[in-house]
């Protein structure tokens, strides 16, 4: 994470930053942060499943176990039945309590509040040495929990980049490494937040609703002209829903 972060103006990606801002508005983040363990134990609950289950999980696990080390000393299949509405119940179970034992191992009690003093590139290192955590559940931590300018990407913001043109990548790992020099300083925490809500609203994965892109014309989407005038042909009535973020969430609440 050492790409020299582009500052200038007329970008590609400071456009649609701020078309996004424009939109939905420009996010801040300072206020609350959730604890740096509890944003690694509820991202890792994320995986493969949409926020709103995940948070059930996280909430269902909390109050099944209302300390770290009750779940660190639960059976596994308590575990597992604790946050079964997340999914991958049995694998999650066991790298919750994988990482819960190497946290306590490694800082003394159940806490990653140390990681404050760490670089960028420290952190990362540290939580990707851990079992089932990758780039996108590392970098949630650095910009929810450290207050660390970082742009996460998961397979949707993937998707979007590409179609954006924002990148040319394969992989969610990729366009994480690839947009470390594109985002904005400063604007990685409401880029990344406003591309997920875009995302939802807009720019879907099988049916993406062209026709009503903010972003058309930044668009490099090679099926952009068709679908634009599929959607045109067709009534599209958004869920009108707000967004709903487990990183954000565990900010907002205490069980």
């Amino acid at each position: 994470m050492t790409a020299a972060r582009k500052t200038r103006s007329g970008t590609r990606a400071s456009r649609v930053a701020d078309v996004l801002d424009g939109e939905y508005g420009r996010r801040r983040s300072g206020g609350r942060r959730s604890n740096p363990l509890d944003t690694l134990i509820g991202t890792l609950l994320s995986q493969n499943t949409n926020d709103r289950n995940s948070y059930k999980a996280w909430v269902s696990l909390r109050r099944k176990f209302p300390t770290w080390e009750r779940v660190v000393a639960a059976p596994r299949p308590s575990v597992a039945a604790a946050i079964k509405v997340g999914g991958l119940k049995n694998q999650k179970a066991r790298r919750i309590k994988e990482i819960l034992r190497r946290v306590k191992q490694d800082w003394g009690a159940y806490n990653l509040s140390s990681l404050r003093r760490k670089t960028n590139d420290e952190v990362m290192e540290y939580l990707l040495s851990m079992k089932g955590i990758g780039e996108k559940t590392a970098a949630c931590v650095l910009v929810f929990s450290l207050n660390r300018d970082v742009f996460p990407v998961d397979t949707h913001i993937h998707r979007i980049c590409n179609r954006l043109g924002l990148v040319k990548t394969k992989s969610a790992e990729e366009t994480f490494r690839a947009m470390e020099s594109k985002v904005p300083v400063g604007r990685a925490y409401s880029f990344h937040l406003n591309l997920i809500r875009f995302g939802r609203e807009v720019c879907k994965s099988s049916k993406p609703i062209c026709g009503e892109c903010i972003l058309y014309d930044e668009c490099t989407f090679v099926h952009k002209h068709e679908l634009a005038h599929a959607s045109a042909r067709s009534r599209h009535k958004r869920s009108g829903r707000k967004d709903f973020l487990i990183t954000e969430q565990l900010s907002k609440k205490r069980l």
